[in-house]
């Protein structure tokens, strides 16, 4: 297992790739950007894009918000700095927490047309157990309806523009494709986004094309008439989560977790679901990084925290294993404990972790 020289993301992370100086593809990138990319160009652009589209329909353009931090920043910037007519659409998380509810109730209460979209919880449970079990994938559902969702709904409503918030793959570690490239198209959202999975087919056709519309993007042909466009705010600006934080928390009076968020040592990201606590676990045990890895190479590569302390916290936070939330996802996955158990021994990565105790131990440790 290789560890990036600067950052501590391993080379077990799928789709990255490590140039000849052992720096990871998403370090490489943050100096690329410091030196490389004319931001005052890019950001001219997508102004230039936004008087081409203005007024033209009813909304200028789509921004799928939670009521988090990063949506909240780009749906404003959006509508009072590009002045868009802006529509904003939630996908509901299974098991949607009270703290994101309300973040998402004062963000509205700044004035936003809003949508939320509650899919079929019976049908989106189906596709998250059977890409938990599966595939180790327990928001499957959830993630797909919001890439799907905001296709949909810019064929329906003539929107021109989706804004999606950062390009995961560039930011942090991936495929590469999407460093010069403002717009994707449904083959790459299905490509990465969506892991490759037909999610009709994975319920083996159980229900019916209108019964999965929100799982399922548009005729391609319908979307090559509407003609819209799909980008990244990271694509104009660079990309900082503790900024859009301070951004949310002074603007719209953001509320954050009480105290750090399990397998971390932030407390500001991913307030949705408690299932997201299980989704970092299952890429922990998985690849050998977890969501304090992933925070820690964000930090490092702006700054905030240097590689030293970085390790010192991700060997004490990575992988904590999700006690408090285990009955909640007993119940939402009508499984036992043995069922839940079994299906983590499947996906745990033999070559990386041991079991000590019940539990999935690390044989490394990162330094």
């Amino acid at each position: 297992m290789k560890i990036c020289r600067k950052c501590l993301m391993m080379d077990t992370r799928p789709r990255l790739h490590f140039n000849e100086n052992g720096i990871c593809a998403a370090c490489e990138w943050n100096e690329i950007k410091k030196k490389e990319i004319d931001w005052e160009k890019r950001y001219k652009e997508l102004k230039n894009l936004c008087e081409t589209i203005r007024g033209k329909q009813q909304y200028d353009c789509i921004v799928p918000v939670s009521g988090g931090k990063d949506s909240t920043y780009v749906a404003d910037k959006m509508k009072n700095e590009f002045g868009l007519n802006v529509l904003t659409v939630t996908i509901a998380p299974p098991l949607e927490t009270t703290l994101i509810q309300n973040n998402l109730e004062n963000f509205l209460e700044h004035g936003y047309d809003h949508i939320k979209v509650t899919p079929n919880p019976v049908i989106a449970q189906e596709i998250n157990k059977r890409a938990f079990v599966e595939q180790g994938r327990p928001l499957l559902s959830f993630t797909s309806c919001v890439q799907a969702v905001m296709f949909r709904f810019a064929v329906d409503f003539k929107i021109p523009l989706i804004m999606f918030g950062e390009e995961g793959e560039t930011e942090y570690g991936g495929s590469t494709e999407m460093r010069y490239v403002p717009y994707y198209d449904v083959d790459y959202a299905i490509k990465v986004y969506m892991e490759g999975n037909n999610l009709k087919n994975l319920l083996g056709g159980k229900y019916s094309e209108r019964e999965m519309s929100f799982w399922t993007f548009p005729d391609k042909e319908k979307m090559r008439e509407t003609g819209f466009k799909v980008g990244h705010w990271s694509y104009y600006e660079d990309w900082d989560p503790y900024k859009h934080y301070e951004f949310a928390r002074d603007h719209y009076g953001m509320q954050i977790s009480n105290g750090r968020n399990v397998g971390t040592y932030t407390d500001f990201g991913q307030l949705d679901t408690p299932i997201y606590e299980l989704h970092t676990y299952m890429m922990y045990l998985k690849f050998g990084f977890g969501r304090a890895n992933q925070d820690a190479c964000i930090d490092i590569r702006k700054g905030r925290l240097s590689r030293e302390d970085a390790i010192e916290i991700v060997n004490k936070f990575d992988g904590e294993y999700p006690k408090e939330s285990i009955p909640l996802f007993l119940d939402y996955f009508k499984m036992s404990k043995e069922e839940f158990d079994a299906v983590l021994d499947r996906h745990a990565n033999k070559e990386l972790f041991e079991k000590v105790n019940g539990i999935w131990a690390p044989k490394f440790t990162i330094e």
